[in-house]
């Protein structure tokens, strides 16, 4: 199927791709292959592979190899045996030393995605990934964009973590990943979403029509300088927000949390 891997076991798939955990045939390196089927292939493959190729983090994930083959076309990425945020939080909220290790090293990701020109635009608990060693790596660039591109394509994402320009059709910036990252952050210390609903239409409407305190309303044992800057990122309009990743990440530091935990 592939000439240099050999595909071992799928891992997920979906309409989209599919995951394979892989063999690199040429140094019997283990690696996961996303494939893509021909009907996907095109801009969308096109874009993930020029957005990974471009991002060199030490907290994003690693391209290998990318090409076309008889099923469509494939990404080789480096493999990462460990577990999603998702899957931790499930268990419980993290602590304030966890939390600390896991805003710094994503922020950090974050600020390399939109310092290489795109925007991430699914960022959730499902798409950052602690590997065995405990660091953390954000995943998934199947719905990045180039900045200048991001326009107003909304309605992309999780509609738990979505920024409420993504439900209109306000322009798409570097806060709005902000924004998603935030929501993750609430739910990775609460164990909760911040925006909940029965209903689609009433989760879109909390993002939109936030309450007043909602950050407050479960988060009585956080830090209250903490649960400031956590509403800096969650702010309804995007000019609230802080104007990057890496401004967000100097107040984060500012907070002193490596005292209090």
């Amino acid at each position: 199927m592939i000439e240099d891997f050999e595909l071992l076991e799928t891992i997920a798939q979906s309409s989209r791709s599919t995951l394979f955990r892989a063999r690199d045939r040429r140094n019997g390196d283990i690696v996961a292959i996303k494939l893509l089927p021909e009907s996907s292939v095109g801009t969308a493959w096109k874009r993930e592979v020029a957005a990974l190729t471009q991002i060199q983090h030490q907290n994003v994930i690693k391209l290998i190899q990318s090409g076309r083959c008889s099923d469509g076309a494939y990404l080789a990425l480096e493999w990462m045996p460990g577990v999603d945020l998702g899957s931790l939080i499930s268990r419980g909220p993290l602590n304030l030393a966890a939390f600390t290790q896991l805003a710094r090293q994503t922020l950090s990701a974050l600020s390399a995605v939109h310092q290489a020109g795109y925007l991430h635009r699914d960022v959730k608990p499902e798409n950052l990934m602690q590997t065995q060693s405990g660091s953390w790596k954000l995943i998934d660039f199947g719905e990045s964009r180039p900045l200048i591109e991001a326009g107003q394509q909304a309605m992309i994402g999780s509609i738990y973590f979505m920024a409420p320009e993504q439900f209109g059709q306000a322009p798409l910036t570097p806060r709005t990943d902000l924004y998603s990252l935030g929501c993750t952050f609430y739910q990775a210390l609460t164990g909760r979403y911040l925006h909940d609903g029965d209903t689609t239409p009433q989760v879109i409407a909390s993002h939109l029509h936030p309450r007043p305190n909602l950050l407050q309303e479960h988060s009585t044992k956080l830090p209250r300088d903490l649960l400031d800057w956590l509403q800096s990122l969650v702010s309804r309009q995007s000019s609230g927000r802080p104007i990057s990743a890496a401004k967000a990440l100097e107040q984060f530091e500012s907070l002193n949390i490596d005292s209090r935990s």
